[in-house]
């Protein structure tokens, strides 16, 4: 019976799951081991997905999605309508609708409304304003969720947001309307020769199997697209690609699953009548922005795997731990400076120190507001190098630094703190630093 607590106390343990991770743990059977790493994501996940309060990001998130929805779609149908596809579109609508087709009728009849003010000349101005704006705070807050979970402090600058959002906001549409136009075309042109007979009509009998698996493939790309782009930091397609199909296939099960069950239906159309597609696209929306931030949790784990710890050093840790950490970036980072070997990228420090890209861009924040290095390159590929004289530059003035006393040294404490610092560490300089023995 001990041995059966043991064993449960070991298995209900995170840093037993983190461990696994980090390969520290090994099993003597491929299938054990595989069926233990996909646990071990399985639970990390889930616990980081908490920790990173992700369920109020995507309440956030669903809020600016339903102000941008009529606006977004009246936009598409807007395009729709000049490449004279705006039948099709509808009918792509009401046949691959994410959930009942009462949401996709209440949505589409503000959308026509919307259209029809437009082409009356009517609040023309004030709609492409609160177009424009519900966009970005759809886009800006997830960036903001995507960059907490991947711990990026500083986000993409005005001008950059404003350039990147914009693209995406009129080529998305534009890129909608010709997937679905491409599809039916596709598939009632095949349709008619697979009624044929020859070699033709094999080969469009399986292009139209194909076509099936359209929208796994749409969903698919969409997600890897969110993973790459929307962080402001490097996110490697391999990761991006593996966590965008896993969150892809998962938000497809959840909405068949959502479409068949119809959860809710009945009860809210007793309650709210002729609304009840409101709540239950307000449900639908969490639980989509809940398995985007999901995926972003599985992405960030896939590329930080080998150094993670359940404790993730944040601005709250231990000022030992955050000393120690800062020390060993800054003598690597002298390290390769005073041997010419470049200046050092955020991917480059991680790899070499084995530390997680969250925990590293922490110290590295603190380093630079201390005015110790300085940031180099673009928005998703930072690099770091010192300014300050490293063969002045001494441990002491960094601990010192990074204990926010300054200069002041007013109380007697912090004398004798300061004091202390400097006989101990005063003499070790980055350009040289100490051997040991």
């Amino acid at each position: 019976m001990q041995k059966y607590r043991i064993r449960l106390k070991k298995y209900g343990s995170l840093d037993f799951y983190y461990a696994i991770l980090r390969k520290d743990w090994k099993r003597s059977t491929i299938f054990g081991d595989m069926f233990l790493k996909i646990l071990a994501v399985l639970v990390i996940s889930g616990h980081r997905f908490i920790k990173d309060s992700c369920i109020v990001s995507a309440s956030a998130l669903t809020f600016y999605s339903v102000l941008s929805l009529v606006p977004i779609v009246a936009l598409v149908l807007g395009i729709a309508k000049g490449f004279g596809v705006y039948s099709l579109l509808e009918n792509q609508l009401h046949q691959q609708t994410f959930t009942n087709p009462e949401i996709v009728d209440f949505v589409l009849q503000f959308a026509n409304q919307a259209l029809e003010n437009t082409q009356g000349g009517l609040i023309t101005g004030i709609g492409i304003v609160f177009l424009l704006w519900a966009v970005i705070k759809v886009l800006g807050n997830t960036e903001l969720a995507m960059n907490q979970i991947w711990g990026v402090v500083r986000g993409r600058s005005v001008t950059k947001k404003f350039t990147d959002y914009l693209s995406i906001m009129f080529i998305a549409p534009i890129f909608v309307v010709l997937i679905s136009s491409i599809n039916v075309f596709l598939t009632s042109n095949l349709q008619t020769i697979a009624m044929e007979d020859g070699f033709l009509s094999y080969a469009s009998s399986l292009i139209i199997t194909l076509l099936n698996f359209l929208p796994f493939i749409l969903v698919w790309m969409l997600f890897i697209f969110l993973y790459m782009f929307m962080p402001t930091t490097r996110v490697r397609f391999k990761y991006a690609l593996l966590a965008g199909i896993v969150a892809g296939s998962v938000y497809q099960v959840v909405q068949w699953f959502y479409i068949r069950f119809q959860i809710g239906v009945s009860s809210y159309n007793a309650i709210y009548g002729s609304l009840a597609a409101l709540p239950l696209l307000l449900v639908w929306l969490q639980l989509s922005w809940s398995i985007v931030l999901w995926g972003t949790e599985l992405c960030y784990i896939m590329k930080n795997r080998h150094f993670m710890f359940r404790d993730v050093m944040d601005k709250e840790s231990r000022w030992i731990d955050n000393i120690d950490l800062s020390l060993q970036v800054l003598t690597y980072i002298s390290k390769e400076y005073i041997q010419n070997n470049g200046v050092p990228t955020l991917e480059k420090i991680s790899a070499e120190l084995c530390m997680s890209t969250s925990k590293l861009q922490v110290v590295l924040q603190q380093l630079t507001d201390k005015g110790i290095l300085a940031e180099t390159g673009k928005e998703d590929d930072r690099s770091y190098l010192p300014v300050i004289d490293l063969y002045q530059l001494s441990w002491a003035e960094v601990i010192i630094r990074l204990s926010n006393i300054g200069d002041r040294n007013e109380d007697e404490w912090e004398k004798r703190f300061v004091k202390a610092i400097y006989q101990e560490f005063g003499e070790e300089k980055f350009a040289y630093p100490k051997q040991n023995q």
